[in-house]
């Protein structure tokens, strides 16, 4: 066994082990605001039916995140679950969410639609605002996003650290997000069925994580001794 693999191996055996936790591993539609999570942290997102190559009874990790990684950030790990989730009435906004705007691009451009507005502007644009069927697309996909992401399970550990691009949860984020991905080679790639093949973005297309940032970077092995205090903090 190579040492990647090897790595690899070990991360995944550290995130089964939050399993037997409380609140973990559950879909996300299945979280709320009451539920007991961490303030911060970082989550690890798994789609039903996208299963390790070398594990096929295990499911892979799709997505990786974390927040407040700007100084004097708020966001709560709840507040960037919900952003992904969306609204209670099965709507959301995928100009807050980066997953969200992956994952509705990859759907338009299965179904082979045309929504324009799809990603632009970092709030609602004109052409949007005076368009009602623009807009009703729009809803559609996001609906359609809401229902795609609330079926995913997610796995978290708690990091409650300063806020800041310097902190714990940045630093796990990133390699983990480069294991994963090895740089754009991953060990456990996607099934032919999955939604991210679709993806006009060949980062997520390669690396079969819905993530950009990192993904043909370098990953630090003794990050995984890091992470493996953090995983036994969290479950205690």
């Amino acid at each position: 066994m190579n040492a990647i693999r090897k790595d690899l191996e070990r991360f995944y055996d550290l995130l089964s082990q939050l399993e037997s936790s409380s609140y973990q591993g559950m879909k996300l539609k299945e979280y709320s605001g009451k539920t007991p999570l961490s303030s911060r942290g970082v989550y690890f997102f798994r789609e039903p039916d996208e299963f390790r190559l070398s594990q096929t009874d295990s499911l892979r990790i799709v997505r990786v995140g974390t927040h407040a990684l700007k100084v004097n950030s708020k966001t709560t790990l709840w507040k960037r679950l919900r952003s992904h989730l969306g609204t209670k009435y099965g709507g959301g906004n995928h100009r807050g969410s980066v997953f969200r705007l992956h994952i509705g691009a990859a759907m338009i451009a299965r179904d082979g639609a045309a929504v324009p507005t799809w990603g632009k502007g970092a709030s609602a644009p004109l052409e949007l605002r005076l368009n009602k069927d623009a807009q009703e697309l729009e809803a559609h996909y996001e609906r359609t996003v809401s229902n795609y992401i609330g079926e995913m399970t997610v796995l978290w550990v708690n990091i409650s650290d300063d806020a800041g691009p310097s902190s714990s949860r940045a630093y796990i984020e990133r390699n983990a997000i480069a294991l994963l991905s090895n740089k754009l080679s991953p060990l456990d790639p996607s099934s032919n069925s999955w939604l991210g093949r679709y993806s006009p973005r060949e980062g997520v297309r390669l690396s079969s994580l819905w993530n950009l940032n990192h993904i043909n970077e370098k990953y630090d092995p003794l990050f995984l001794n890091e992470f493996a205090n953090i995983v036994n903090s969290t479950i205690a």
